[in-house]
């Protein structure tokens, strides 16, 4: 006798629902690391207002700077003017030099004229993504600070700040995500290596200025509901996975119905059996009512 095959394991509607659900928890987990990883954004500034016509920017034109060269790797012929703004930004408190950093210098000012922005101090705002340090006789305590800081005009192209007190408690590492204050006075466009790609990076000297984020900031908050929201959307969908592919294990070990029907008939009819049906046709004339 032959089992009966049960029905198809997608049903009406299913098929479209448990794809959706999947795009569903591949859109969110991609959401949960995209917030999870990318870097706090700097806290947002008062915008500058037009007013009185701006003071003119004065490069330094001591003779330390005839050797640096910009576009080009940090080298000996650069270490007499990074000593000389060491020594500056060591003779000024952070109050002082923040005073005197000037907010309306950006990347592009510094990138395509470097030689007008020479020793100015600058004042950016951003997220340290990558935090060295290293050992260097042109520092006092022995130690130079090397944070590479992204800020909102250019997010692919960083600034290398460098300084010689970090704040209690700065984290240090290849890949921390810091949202700091830096002023400091600017030395060069730094060629570098990215990858396979040579790129350049403005050099700031100076300090720089940090606050540890609270433990139950609201963006920590935000992605613990976001990442359990997910958690929830994931058990979900497993679970229907998990009873589809039990369907479809069933589905697949049982044969195939041979489709026989229960009751054949024969394609001849006995010669006694037609004689009986005949005779039972006219029985059934004769007792018709006229």
């Amino acid at each position: 006798m032959a089992m009966d095959r049960p029905s198809p394991f997608f049903r009406g509607s299913e098929l479209p629902r448990l794809a959706l659900l999947a795009a569903v928890a591949l859109a969110g987990w991609g959401a949960v690391w995209y917030f999870a990883n990318r870097p706090p954004g700097p806290a947002p500034e008062p915008p500058l207002r037009a007013g009185a016509p701006p003071v003119a920017v004065e490069p330094d034109r001591s003779e330390v700077f005839e050797t640096v060269t910009d576009r080009t790797p940090m080298t000996f012929r650069d270490n007499a003017a990074y000593a000389y703004l060491l020594e500056k930004a060591r003779a000024h408190s952070p109050t002082e030099l923040a005073a005197q950093a000037r907010r309306d210098v950006f990347l592009t000012h510094l990138w395509e004229r470097p030689e007008h922005y020479r020793g100015v101090p600058v004042h950016i705002q951003g997220a340290a993504l990558r935090v060295a340090r290293f050992e260097s006789k042109l520092s006092k305590t022995g130690w130079l600070y090397e944070a590479w800081v992204v800020t909102p005009d250019a997010r692919r192209y960083p600034y290398d700040c460098v300084f010689e007190q970090p704040p209690d408690g700065f984290p240090i590492g290849t890949e921390i995500n810091e949202r700091v204050a830096f002023n400091g006075y600017f030395l060069k466009v730094m060629k570098y290596q990215a990858a396979d790609v040579a790129r350049g990076a403005p050099v700031l000297v100076g300090k720089l200025g940090w606050e540890p984020r609270p433990a139950d900031s609201p963006v920590k908050e935000s992605n613990k509901v976001l990442y359990w929201s997910m958690v929830v959307v994931g058990v979900l969908f497993l679970v229907s996975l998990a009873r589809w592919v039990s369907q479809l294990l069933h589905y697949l070990t049982f044969p195939r119905r041979n489709g026989t029907p229960s009751r054949t008939f024969p394609d001849e009819i006995p010669p006694d059996d037609l004689q009986a049906w005949v005779e039972s046709q006219g029985d059934d004339e004769d007792a018709a009512p006229p």
